[in-house]
């Protein structure tokens, strides 16, 4: 690599540490309040839970540290949650970083491509077969009750929240541009899911989760899935 271009780099990577003036200073500040804006879009439930003021000065800090990569700001905060579990103060709000995976799902559900969910009578033929999980699906599993409290909040309330603290399962599915499914998912459909995700066939997803939750009704587990959107139609129908 040529010194002077060496040297231009040195000096470039200076200039960004260094107290920005001038032009440099309003671009850097406007970059940093949109990213503000969009972070409180995307994650309205921790704006509402830690409150504006607050929720001001943590998307300050985590745009400085990771500024926008791509110009959708739809997209923006995809290291969100794991930012915030990483700060020392996240001890006093436990849950706070599952909430952010919470919408993180969400966000990726809604921008994700559209296609044509399974039907249930297409599933009955498809008891050895490997399905496809659907573009517009979004699952995890949470070690709070984080996915309670995001649908808690999607209602108002007029008593405090007191959900049962234990962990539970997320899922967002959109089978159609206009329809989302956001219920909480215990650990067989999650190991359904995880499953098929891993290319198992459906009967190998269901032999795995019938061993380890003999009591879940597997079965009738996954004829919920099907009807949620959760996984796409056979490629021939979504070609048509």
């Amino acid at each position: 690599m040529p010194l002077d271009l060496v040297q231009f780099q040195r000096d470039f990577a200076a200039a960004l540490g260094a107290p920005a003036r001038g032009a440099i200073a309003v671009y850097r500040n406007a970059v940093v309040h949109g990213a503000v804006e969009a972070l409180r879009a995307n994650f309205p439930v921790v704006a509402q839970i830690v409150g504006p003021e607050m929720f001001q000065a943590i998307s300050v800090d985590f745009a400085s540290e990771c500024p926008p990569r791509r110009p959708v700001m739809a997209l923006y905060g995809e290291r969100f949650a794991d930012w915030l579990a990483a700060q020392e103060w996240i001890a006093d709000i436990p849950y706070l970083a599952d909430v952010a995976r919470v919408e993180r799902l969400r966000i990726e559900s809604l921008m994700a491509s559209d296609a044509l969910p399974l039907s249930a009578e297409e599933l009955g033929n498809a008891n050895f077969a490997r399905l496809t999980l659907h573009p517009a699906l979004r699952f995890g599993w949470l070690s709070t009750p984080a996915m309670s409290i995001w649908l808690a909040h999607q209602r108002s309330f007029a008593s405090p929240l007191t959900p049962e603290w234990k962990a539970e399962g997320a899922l967002f599915a959109r089978p159609t541009a206009y329809v989302m499914h956001s219920p909480r998912i215990g650990r067989a459909a999650h190991r359904i899911l995880f499953g098929i995700r891993l290319s198992e066939t459906v009967a190998q997803a269901m032999a795995a989760a019938s061993r380890l939750y003999p009591d879940e009704d597997c079965p009738a587990l996954l004829s919920s899935l099907v009807n949620l959107g959760a996984f796409v139609a056979p490629a021939e129908r979504n070609l048509a």
